[in-house]
């Protein structure tokens, strides 16, 4: 028995030398890269915001640039009919701007050490709300028309319409056709500029000069939604998009309506779209719906959620047809699709896990199919990417929103992201462009025109995308100061 007890002690023993130490030391190894991590989030967030501070337009200019905006870019990859040759070119519009204002406005709400925040919310807000028309918020300035519209017009003499700042559209059908109506998505992030201003404003014991009266929001949006309607987009039909679901439509507008819809006579207006009996005909001065249909977006609808949780408003009649929408969608896992006018396919799982990060609880089924996508879906390096059409697969573009992804959902032990989360970051962190203004990233796509030109008519923007790669940064910089109690 003497040999079996001592073969039991040396295997212990050896256990001990070749397992545990080891172990102990790869956890060490770990807990000495944390800090060096850290130090980089800091330094990142404190040489971006530089970056922004240093890049936001301080004055309105005579080629339509305005005081308060960051540059966007809006960008024909090719030729199109209607829309001309391929050209890129400075625009301006509410999506852009109140986007990267409430991204920087998360970041201070963490972290109010970042001094240079506030000026920036302050001049980017009085922009935002020169794009809200009563209740609701679109997408364009308005502007006076860069040609004659209809027949009798007298150039300088015309209302304004909505429309590209500086892309230059020739015919009388796409200048009306750009003129859009307000829309969903923008006026939920109008309002979440509201929410998040109020918030930090509130925290720093500051009276608000602007200072607007909010009532309910959600009946803005609860009055267009997909129920008893008499038309439907071609685009959900073809792609299984809707059906009654009683989710949130995009345009805050009346569509067409058909006495009996079928998708033969949608067809047929299509083939017309240039004749004035067609529902896809835009008339001059009168505010368009794409199409004349209005249309069902995972991504918008996950935005109102967003919006709607900051009002506390989540007892409102589409919420929970949205949620359950967005659930049958994250089942899916068909991202590409989900969102018309958002091409990138990590965009939708971004949307879901704003809204949420901003507390809308009944989306924790999404979020697992998501997060089940997400770890899949990850390359080696640490990058994700979309279709080869978008944008050349749009890598940094697509690590940043399902980065941002993984992180809003939170619980990185329980959900084992934690890994993917820092090979995310450590990607990210290497195609950082570092020059006299600071640091940025190259932005890539975060909005398209849609439908038919949904895979080439872009918007793009470096300080959107350099705006929420520094918003997820700030969040996870929180989570190692919580975790491994890191003093500032």
């Amino acid at each position: 028995m003497l040999p079996c007890k001592f073969s039991h002690v040396l295997f212990l023993v050896l256990f001990c030398i070749f397992g545990l130490i080891p172990q102990v030391h790869s956890q060490n190894k770990v807990n000495e890269c944390i800090p060096d991590l850290y130090i980089n989030l800091k330094t990142n967030l404190t040489l971006g915001l530089k970056f922004m501070d240093t890049t936001q337009l301080l004055k309105t200019t005579p080629n339509h640039s305005f005081r308060g905006e960051w540059q966007t870019s809006m960008g024909l990859q090719r030729g199109f009919f209607l829309l001309g040759r391929r050209k890129k070119v400075d625009d301006s519009n509410c999506f852009s701007i109140a986007s990267i204002h409430n991204s920087l406005a998360k970041i201070y709400l963490v972290f109010p050490e970042y001094k240079n925040i506030p000026h920036m919310l302050d001049l980017s807000f009085e922009k935002i709300m020169t794009y809200k028309n009563v209740a609701q918020f679109n997408f364009w300035n308005l502007l006076p028309p860069n040609r004659k519209l209809k027949k009798g017009d007298i150039i300088g003499n015309q209302p304004l319409v909505r429309r590209p700042t500086n892309y230059k559209l020739k015919s009388k059908y796409i200048n009306n056709a750009a003129n859009v109506i307000e829309d969903s998505d923008d006026t939920g992030l109008g309002y979440t500029a509201l929410a998040l201003r109020k918030q930090i404003y509130k925290r720093d014991n500051i009276i608000d000069s602007l200072d607007f009266e909010i009532n309910a929001i959600a009946p803005i949006f609860d009055k267009y939604r997909d129920m008893n309607r008499n038309n439907r987009h071609w685009y959900n039909y073809l792609n299984g998009n809707d059906h009654e679901t009683g989710a949130y439509l995009t345009w805050l507008g009346e569509e067409y309506q058909f006495k009996h819809w079928n998708i033969i006579k949608v067809s047929g207006h299509n083939a017309t779209f240039f004749l004035p009996f067609s529902e896809c005909f835009p008339h001059a001065y009168k505010p368009y719906i794409p199409y004349g249909s209005n249309d069902l977006d995972g991504v918008v609808n996950a935005n109102i959620l967003s919006t709607l949780s900051l009002y506390g408003e989540l007892n409102s009649k589409g919420v929970d047809c949205a949620i359950k929408y967005i659930e049958k969608k994250s089942k899916a896992k068909k991202y590409d699709n989900v969102g018309i006018y958002y091409p990138n396919r990590y965009q939708f799982p971004y949307a879901v896990s704003e809204a949420y990060a901003n507390g809308v609880d009944k989306l924790e089924n999404s979020s697992t199919y998501i997060i089940e996508y997400l770890i899949k879906t990850q390359n080696e390096d640490g990058s994700w990417f979309s279709r080869r059409a978008i944008n050349k697969k749009d890598i940094l573009q697509s690590t940043v929103y399902a980065l941002n992804a993984l992180i809003n959902f939170g619980d990185f032990e329980q959900k084992k992201t934690l890994i993917p989360i820092e090979k995310a970051i450590q990607f990210i962190l290497k195609q950082s462009i570092q020059d006299e203004n600071g640091i940025h990233w190259k932005g890539g796509v975060f909005f398209s025109g849609g439908t038919v030109v949904r895979k080439t008519l872009f918007w793009k923007s470096d300080a959107y995308t350099t705006a929420i790669i520094l918003k997820a940064f700030a969040n996870y910089r929180k989570y190692l100061e919580l975790k491994y109690n890191i003093s500032i």
